[in-house]
Formats: structure tokens, sequence, C-alpha cells
């Protein structure tokens, strides 16, 4: 896998993924300037049990904006070496840390019949940081001609697909998806022969199937390419929302994008882990066929 790693297609996702993750990153970073993103900042922080911070909001979050952003235009502009190398490790630290708000009782639900952990609501967009951190953390790996940081790619393919899976087949969570998929001409027409829970039971049995698949990854890399297709497929059509919602944030319009916008633009991030995993596949069999072609 080391020699695979190295091979031009593999190493051409991995340079995209950096442009991209740094350029998502100064676009975050930028927003948490905004009334917006303080307010919200304010409210988690409040909901954390963290009143004394969540007072400071005004100037918390344009200082995380700071750092978000910096880490961003490193990754955007470093040249290959070294300096990406700290930029992708900064940028991994950064979406890690960000799943420490999972300990939080806001991030989970506790509305009746749910009493928390493991039915998850505002802690969901928080589970992408696994696969985005997987990222950054790949871009690293690749830097440093070292393939291992696609487990935590895979790993966080596969929490994200499960967990959210699962959580179409709650009410709440049904009730919740059924604003976004009817407003867009490719999910509305579910309305039609199935009720709200029905069209969410349908989506989750989808995301499940696809987790299914890519789970087989390490051992069945063939079968669980249509996994990371089907994966790669999903995270698309999540983020054709941004136009169908629309996923802007109200009264500022585009490019301004709040907790709705960031929660659909992450999964570019994830399908990019995904086409990693696959590309690392593709390059491994390639790497056998060789192997099997040359000997005696």
């Amino acid at each position: 896998m080391h020699s695979a790693m190295e091979r031009a297609p593999l190493a051409r996702v991995w340079e995209f993924s950096a442009r991209i993750l740094g350029l998502l990153m100064v676009w975050f970073g930028a927003m948490r300037g905004f009334a917006f993103e303080v307010e919200a900042l304010a409210k988690t922080l409040a909901g954390a049990g963290l009143p004394a911070f969540a007072a400071d909001a005004a100037w918390l979050s344009p200082a995380l904006g700071a750092l978000e952003g910096a880490i961003g235009a490193a990754l955007l502009l470093a040249p290959a070496g070294r300096w990406r190398r700290g930029a992708a490790l900064a940028a991994m630290a950064f979406w890690a840390a960000g799943l420490f708000a999972l300990l939080s009782p806001a991030a989970w639900i506790h509305e009746p019949p749910y009493g928390g952990f493991p039915v998850i609501g505002s802690g969901q967009t928080l589970l992408k940081h696994l696969g985005i951190a997987g990222l950054a953390l790949g871009v690293y790996a690749h830097e440093r001609g070292c393939a291992r940081a696609l487990w935590t790619l895979w790993a966080g393919q596969l929490l994200v697909l499960v967990w959210i899976g699962l959580m179409k087949f709650t009410r709440i969570e049904a009730e919740g998806v059924a604003g976004l998929m009817r407003s867009s001409p490719l999910f509305s027409w579910l309305y039609g022969p199935l009720d709200v829970q029905g069209a969410s039971n349908l989506i989750g049995a989808v995301e499940l199937a696809t987790a299914a698949l890519i789970a087989l990854w390490p051992w069945r890399p063939r079968l669980a390419r249509w996994g990371l297709w089907a994966a790669v497929a999903t995270y698309l059509l999540t983020n054709s929302f941004l136009f169908t919602l629309p996923g802007w944030q109200p009264g500022y319009g585009a490019p301004f994008v709040g907790g709705t916008g960031q929660f659909l633009l992450k999964d570019l991030l994830l399908l990019l882990g995904a086409l990693a995993l696959l590309r690392a596949g593709a390059a491994e069999r390639r790497g056998r066929s060789g192997a099997a072609a040359a000997a005696p």
C-alpha cells in the first residue's frame, strides 16, 4: 500500500483534498465574525453548561474564525513538504477538537420519548468531524508517504453513515429531514407513495446498506467500492439542498453559510474521503496485478 500511495491518481486526490479543505476552512472561519455565528456559539456554550464562555462569544467566535482561517490559508498556499504537513496536522487537531462538544448534553435529544445518547441532535454535524479529521490526517500521511490514515477515513465514513442512518428511523429525525427533502425535486416525490416516516426510513436503509458495503473495505475492496460510490452520490445529493432549501444564511444569502449550510458543505469533505478510499483501492489492485504479471 505504501507504493500505491505514490501513484499519480491518488496523489492528485490528496492534493485536491488539501485545497478544498483549506478553502472551506477559510470560508467557515470568515463566517465566525458575523452575528449569526456568534449567537450560535453562545447558544452552544450555554447549552454545554459554560455560561461564562458564552458571555464571551462576541470575541471567542472571531478568534476561532481567525485560527480556522489561518489553518485553511496554510493548506491552500503551503507547498508540498514540511509546511503542508504542519498545516494538515493543525487542521486535524482543529476538527478533532470539535468532537469534545459531543460531551455536552446539548448535542443529544432529550425530548420525550428520547433520553439523550445515542439519539443525536445538533451533534450530527460533529460526527462528520471524525471523517474530516481523517481527511486532514490523510493529507499529512500522504506527505510522509504513509497510508495508515486511510483507516481513519474508513472509520469516519462508517460512523457518519451508520449513526445518521439509524437516526432516520426516529420520528424526530424523520420530521427534521422532511423539510429538506420536500424542498428538493430529487426527493419530494417520495412523499407521494410514502409518509414522512416511511420516506425517512427508506433513506436510512440506503445509508445503512451503503455503510455495510464500505465496512468490507479492508477485506473485500471490490464490493466496498460500490458502497463508496453510493456514498459519493449521497454526499453530492446532500449538497444539492444548498440550492433548494436554500442552505444560505437567512437575511444574508450567498455566500454566507450558517449551521445548516456548513452541515451540508462538510459532506464535500466526506466525499473527498470516499474518493481517496476508492483511489487507494484501485491503486492497490493495480499494484497487485503488476506484481502478479512480473512474477516468473
